[in-house]
This record gives C-alpha cells, structure tokens and sequence, in this order.
C-alpha cells in the first residue's frame, strides 16, 4: 500500500512538473497601451487564454520547452513567439496594414499617420480600391459616392458628366488632386472621375471643408486626392475584364516592380459601353463611350536619401449620346451631344531626405487637354494647359514641425470656335505657404498655416487656417478646423457647356469668391475582444460671399456675382462596427444650403437635405464574402422648384477568391430608382429636346461581373 501511494505522488509531482505556467503582456507595438481581449494559444494545441483587464494571459503549459505561441487581436498583425522556460513574457503587437490608424496621408504635406493629424482626413485604403476594381472596374465615382457627405451628381444624360458634391456645395468647389497635384479642372469639369480607374491607386484622401491654405483657389468645398501605387520589391500582376447589363465592358492590367536603382508601375484600361434608352423614351440614359487610359510610372532611387518619380498619363475618351437615331445612323440633325477628350499629362517629384527629421520635395506637373464639344446646335473645339510647380522644405522637432514652401501654377485657354462667344485667358499664380504643427503636450496637437497668393488677374489672396486635436482619453478625440479659401472665376465652372455655350452673353466684371468655413468632430474608438466600434460626430459650415451664380433668359445665360453669401450647415453620424467577420457602417448625413441672396428660392436644386446609408459585410469563409449597402435620399427640390419624391438604393455583392483568381458579382440600384418614373429627364419635344436637371439615377438597375487575375 505504501508503494502505490508513493507511485501516485510521484505521478502527480510528474504532471505538476509537466505543467509550467506563462504569462503574455500583450501591448500595442507603437503606443505601448496594453491590448485587452487578445488571444494567445500555444501552436497546435487547444491550449489558450485571452488577456484581462491589465492585457495579461496565463496559461499553463504541458510538455517541454520551447514552446511556440501564437498571439492575435482585431486590427493587428498576428504574431508567434518562442517561450524557452516559465515566467512573464512581453509581445508587442504591429497594427495591420489596413488599419486605419496606419494610414500614412500626403494631402498636408508632412507624411503623417493619420491618428496624428489635426486636421479630418478620410482615407479609402489599397483595400477598398481593390474591392472596387470587381465592382466598377472604370473609374471611381461609385467608391466616392460611398462615402458619407460626397453626393456624386450625373450633369448630363448625353454624357454621363459627374460632378463629386462635398457637404452639398456645388461639384465645382471641390479640387481633385493626382498625387498631391492639380491637374483637372476648368474645361475637363469632373470629367476626371470618370477617367481615372480604381486598380491603379494606392488610396483615395479627402478632406471636407475649406483647403484652399493647402493648395491655393478651387478648394473651398475640399479636396480629393488620388494616391497612384509605388513599385513594390515583389512582382506584380493583374488583370480585370468586366461585363455589365448596361452593355458595357471594361479590361484593365496592372503591373510593378521594384529593383535596387529602379522601379517602374504600367497601368493601361479600355472601356467601351453602348449608347442604351433605358426607358424607351427615344433618347440614352446611359451614353457610348470609348475609354482608353494609360500610366507609366518610373522611380528612380539616386542614392539611400533621395528618390525621383516620373510619370506619364494619356487619357483618350469619346462620349456620344442624345437621339437613339443620331447614334444609329449619325445624322447631325437628330440631337446629340459628343465630347472628344485627349489629355497628356507629366508629372515629376524629387524627395531628399536631408536627415531622419527633414526633407526637400520638389514637384511639378504639366498637363494638356484638347476638347471638343459637338451638338446640333454648334461645334466647339478648346484646348487648355495646366501647370504646376512647388518646392517644399519639412523639419521635424521634438514638440513640432515645420513646413515651408513656394508654388506657381498656370491655367491658359484658347477657344479655337469662331462662334462661340468664350474668349480665352492666360491665369498665373504664385504662392507661398508655412505650415505649422505643434505637440504642447500629449493630448493636445495644433496645427497652424497660412498662405499668400498674388493671381495675375485677381490680385492678392491672405488664407489662414487652424486646426485643433485633443485626446481626452484612448477613446475619446475632438478636433475643431477653420479657415479661408477663395475661388477666381472661370466662366468654365459656371455653365453647362453642352447646352448654354452658344448662349452664354455677358462673363466680365466677375469678382472672386471669398469662404470662410467651420469642421468639428468628436470621434469615439474602443476594441473589446473580437469586437471594434467607432462613432463619430461632425459638424460643419461655409459661408461663400459674392458667389458667382447664372441668370439664365430668353437673350441668353448671364453670370453674375450674387449681393449675398451662399451658406452651407451641417451635421454627420457615423459608425463602424465590427464584429468577427461582420463588418457594419452606418451613416446620416444633414446638410442645409442656403442662396442668402434669393429670398424666394433659397434652397440650391437637387442638393439633398438627408442622406441615410449602411453598408455591411460578411466573410462566409476563406474564399467568398458577401455585401450589401442601403441608402436613402430625401429633401431635394427639382428645377421647377418643386419638392421630389424620396428615393431608396440598394446593392448587393457576392465575391468569390481562390488562389489567383476573384471573381465578382454585383447589383447596383436594385429597386431599379430612375428619375424618368417620377417626371420627364427633358422638357420640349422629342425632336427638341432641354435637358432637365438631374435628381436621381436614370440608368436604372445594373448587374456586372467581373474576374481578376492576380499574380
């Protein structure tokens, strides 16, 4: 008896021994703040805990060592560690490149993390344009619309023309940048969106509100800047063919590569889509286009400290539509409208980093557009260059940096129609601006700046601008931007060059527009185990004064600098929720635009007052994931001044991954919402027909599917 009992302690003096004990501090990589909820197993067992309130997992181990254990929270990289003996271990875990806390934005020049950036910066990762790249493959106007207080607006049924609304100011307030450069605007309109395809950016940046001290005029209502891909050391191929139920077909290829010295990315696309009658009322919905694009980029690494990029851009585009008879038989006398667009644009960027806290950016783009515009009525042919240059200088300090910089950019015009009555222009601008950024303590960042430009024309432009972040806590932030901005006027921006160039009379004596504008938002972030929320609340206002508005009558169209200002107040809900392999949003957006000077009809035409949306996604496993957004559009008045119908958009997608290969398919406006169910898109005759302004999608439902291939 006095054996077995000696055997049976030894047994478990064995399994006490066989069992040791570990424990896991598991921090952020960066901040250090303890992550609580993470999960840490041991490699290939059941064996596991999750860390507690002081970000610490115990687990009792069975076995020798070493052991491998594999540590996992929402939002970071996975690690795996080797344990040699028992007792305390620390892991430090990287955020995922994904997360939004690792987004690093150039839109305010300082390369900064966009946690640490006073100022509200969205930003659409690699992520999101891939996903866009299966569900419209040429270009990015549908990821834009998605996106809380942008109101992306089709201007013309013949052409398809988009404009991108930021917090419901017209879509020429808003200044799209290519990398951090101006190179579309006045006669190109928004053009741009519908020409730049999704696979060949890196990320989308905007900024809502007044950014006229970033980049000078045109910024009043924000900017968005387009991020292309940099060559990457692994090489990179892919290709994308789309079909649609519009009739339209779309194929793109990508590819990259980066070398010691070297590196270089070639984008080149092509869509073509028929001219469709939606609704068979004799005229297309939804226009014939012959898209091609192309972009090579080249970086060239000097040396360890400096890097030079170069790129090309050819965007070759043809748009006709109007009459199904014109489009079937070209017969001039039937309406129609055609715009033939080809722009070359260069871009050039040298960065040398003096040291670990300073640099000199050079950059500087030029870009020439040849367009014509044919109707029944006239024939107009333009071409206009724009160019820009900036040198810029950054230097980092303990508590703050610094940046200090000089531009000057040019747009010149030349209207080569006799008959139009548009005279050309030759605009210059040159401009300086300091930028500072400054880090009292912690919690608090302020970031200051002011810009001074002196326009050939229009004469000097003084625009500050403030921005102030606080953390009250890990979860808590509040940030407060104001500033100044200005827009000169360009007849261009002002009138519907499809329809009113031959009409247009008197354009001199315009004056610039002057904003001052006002963004707040309190955001609230927290990770609790597998689940993330974050909510955030903005606010905002602009006040544009001598706005430059269009008084059209039976002699024609007459531009005009308005008594008063035109006022824009707001207010955006947003929360993301994610949950395992849920991922929810959900947003409203309230915006108030008021004509001061219009005491009858103050508020401006298809500007929405309500936009409610939710998106949500689910992975169903490894290889495929399904999505669906909501969205509602209430409170807009039509041309007539009369209030519109409310109107629901849904869409769903199914995607499906294995190996190389994705497959997508997708259904945009499934309810099938068109305008033309709710009144005429044209008022007149069929055989004369005046475009009405647009309030709501008129092609209809579109179903696509798209297949990827990617090395």
């Amino acid at each position: 008896m006095k054996k077995l009992l000696l055997l049976f302690g030894l047994v478990c003096q064995c399994a006490l021994f066989a069992q040791q004990q570990v424990s896991v501090s598991v921090k952020d990589a960066q901040t250090k703040e303890t992550l609580i909820g993470a999960a840490v197993t041991v490699s290939d067992t059941s064996t596991g805990a999750v860390t507690d309130g002081k970000g610490v997992a115990t687990l009792n181990i069975s076995g020798t060592f070493p052991a491998l254990l594999k540590v996992q929270y929402v939002g970071y990289e996975i690690a795996e560690i080797k344990v040699d003996k028992p007792g305390l271990q620390e892991v430090l875990l990287q955020p995922a490149s994904e997360h939004l806390d690792e987004v690093t934005v150039t839109s305010v020049r300082t390369n900064s993390r966009i946690e640490a950036i006073p100022t509200r910066i969205e930003v659409l990762g690699l992520e999101d344009t891939q996903e866009e790249n299966g569900i419209m493959p040429g270009n990015i106007s549908s990821l834009l619309g998605d996106i809380a207080g942008i109101q992306m607006q089709e201007v013309s049924a013949a052409s398809g023309n988009t404009y991108a609304r930021i917090q419901g100011l017209n879509g020429r307030y808003t200044q799209l940048l290519k990398d951090g450069l101006p190179l579309y605007g006045g006669l190109s309109g928004n053009f741009g969106i519908m020409q730049v395809p999704p696979l060949d950016l890196k990320q989308i940046e905007i900024i809502k509100g007044s950014c006229s001290t970033l980049y000078g005029g045109d910024a009043i209502g924000g900017i968005i800047n387009l991020v292309s891909k940099d060559p990457t050391p692994q090489q990179e191929l892919s290709a994308t063919i789309n079909e649609t139920s519009l009739h339209e077909t779309n194929l793109n290829a990508y590819m990259a590569k980066k070398y010691k010295t070297f590196g270089y990315t070639l984008f080149a696309g092509q869509t073509w889509r028929q001219a469709t009658d939606v609704n068979g009322d004799g005229l297309s919905e939804s226009s014939r286009v012959r898209s091609t694009v192309i972009h090579p980029k080249f970086q060239f690494y000097l040396d360890p400290r400096s890097t030079l990029t170069v790129d090309y851009t050819g965007t070759f585009d043809n748009r006709k539509g109007g009459d199904m008879r014109y489009l079937s038989s070209g017969n001039g006398a039937y309406y129609h409208v055609g715009t033939q667009s080809d722009r070359h644009s260069v871009t050039a960027k040298y960065v040398n980093n003096l040291s670990p806290t300073s640099n000199i950016t050079v950059k500087a783009s030029g870009s020439n557009l040849d367009q014509t515009i044919d109707t029944r009525d006239y024939n107009f042919r333009a071409n206009q260059l724009l160019y820009y240059s900036e040198l810029s200088y950054f230097r980092q300090f303990d508590k703050m940096n610094w940046v200090i910089g000089a531009n000057f950019n040019g747009d010149q015009f030349h209207n080569r129609s006799a008959l139009i009555p548009l005279n050309g222009y030759s605009y210059n601008t040159l401009g300086g601006f300091v930028q500072n950024t400054y880090n009292p303590v912690p919690a608090l960042t302020i970031e200051s700046g002011v810009r001074v430009d002196y326009q050939n024309k229009y004469g000097w432009f003084v625009l500050p601008r403030l921005s102030v972040m606080y953390k009250f806590s890990k979860e808590w932030t509040a940030r407060v931007n104001g500033g100044l901005g200005y827009m000169t006027p360009n007849p261009l921006n002002y009138i519907d060059l499809e329809q009113d160039l031959n009409r247009l009379t008197s354009v001199s004596g315009l004056k610039p527009e002057r904003s001052h504008g006002l963004n707040a938002d309190v955001n609230f972030q927290k990770r609790i185990g597998d689940v993330t929320i974050n909510l955030n609340q903005a606010f905002f206002a602009s006040f544009i004064n001598s706005p430059v508005d269009s008084l059209p009558g039976t002699a024609g169209v007459t531009l005009y600098n308005a008594p008063k200002a035109l006022r824009t107040l707001g207010a955006q809900t947003y929360m993301r929720l994610t949950v395992g392999d849920w991922e929810v949003y959900l947003s409203y957006v309230y915006t108030h635009v008021n004509k001061l000077y219009n005491a009858e009809h103050q508020q401006p035409i298809c500007t929405p007052q309500h936009n409610l949306s939710n998106t949500m996604m689910y992975e169903l496993s490894k290889n495929w994931s399904v999505g669906l957004e909501n969205s509602l559009v209430a409170g807009q008045i039509n041309q007539d001044y009369q209030p519109t119908k409310a109107y629901y958009i849904m869409a769903a997608m199914l995607k499906y991954s294995a190996g190389h290969l994705t497959a997508v398919l997708n259904g945009e406006n499934l309810m099938n919402v068109r305008q033309s169910r709710y009144e005429p898109i044209f008022d007149g005759t069929f055989d004369n027909p005046q475009m009405r302004q647009l309030w709501a999608p008129i092609e209809g439902r579109i179903l696509n599917l798209s297949l990827t291939w990617k090395l």
